[in-house]
């Protein structure tokens, strides 16, 4: 399972100091998009990482109703 974070970065000269701080932080850059006018430009980081938590909220709680009535 993979956890993705999409971050936005107003200004071009932010980009690789954003990678950095993300990526020193266990994430990795997926995808990166820049769109705007010719004057404002927003970039966009699409960053993803694997899941600290293995198995997601829904399906323990899905297992734990599954036991209740089962019991």
């Amino acid at each position: 399972m993979k956890e993705w974070e999409c971050v936005q970065v107003n200004h071009h000269k932010n980009v690789g100091k954003t990678i950095e701080e993300w990526q020193r932080n266990d994430w990795r850059l997926h995808t990166y998009h820049a769109q705007g006018s010719p004057t404002i430009v927003n970039h966009y980081l699409l960053f993803e990482r694997e899941s600290r938590e293995k198995v997601p909220q829904s399906a323990k709680a899905a297992a734990a109703a599954a036991a209740a009535a089962a019991a």
